[in-house]
């Protein structure tokens, strides 16, 4: 799966994101819901200090109308049936009208500002799903598992950003999360994305250097 996160930092270059969907917002919004307990449950398998809750339409809207996207471009693409995901995922990329209208879908997130919950940073996690979502909850924290391990290296939004002489960056992510789901399938591959909105607050680890030029 590193190949595919480089592929995602690649695109979010462009302050792009993408995921595929198919099926019926209804079904997302199930997702959804369903994921929420995984999430939880493993923020406290893992004493991770995180909670997460069920974002509003208007975030079920923005993940739906990424994956729209990619589902659009996917159907134009032919990948000749030997390709795995990441290099499906290549192909979607590299693909000049995806590119378009991804970073059209972009715009609407604003840069965030740190310490500001009205002005969020926005996030993406995904994960390869080989079967749908399920009342075994292990298989569900599983799937939570890697949406947060694979969550993207580059915010689709992060505030302006400095690091200190120890590489630590001046702020972090919060520890509330708002989400909202989205699976789907693209060449007889199955997975799942979420769309995270949370803060950015201020880093305590961050120590600036007296000289802020080398920063």
């Amino acid at each position: 799966m590193k190949l595919f996160k480089k592929v995602l930092a690649a695109a979010l270059a462009g302050v792009l994101a993408l995921s595929v969907l198919t099926g019926c917002n209804n079904s997302n919004s199930v997702a959804t819901v369903k994921m929420l307990d995984a999430l939880n449950d493993w923020s406290r398998f893992y004493g991770e200090g995180i909670t997460f809750e069920k974002g509003d339409e208007k975030l079920q809207a923005q993940v739906n109308d990424l994956v729209e996207i990619v589902d659009d471009a996917g159907k134009k693409i032919n990948f000749q049936g030997g390709e795995d995901i990441d290099e499906m995922y290549w192909a979607i990329v590299n693909d000049g009208a995806a590119k378009l209208k991804l970073k059209d879908w972009a715009k609407q997130f604003s840069k965030a500002t740190i310490d500001d919950e009205n002005s969020p940073l926005y996030e993406f996690g995904f994960v390869d799903i080989s079967t749908t979502l399920s009342a075994s909850s292990s298989q569900n924290i599983y799937y939570a598992l890697q949406l947060m391990e694979n969550r993207l290296d580059d915010e689709i939004n992060p505030p302006a950003t400095v690091k200190d002489s120890e590489r630590n960056r001046n702020w972090t992510d919060g520890d509330k999360f708002y989400v909202a789901v989205a699976t789907g399938e693209i060449n007889g591959k199955k997975y799942m994305v979420a769309l995270f909105k949370t803060t950015a607050v201020t880093n305590p680890d961050y120590k600036p250097n007296q000289n802020p030029d080398k920063n």
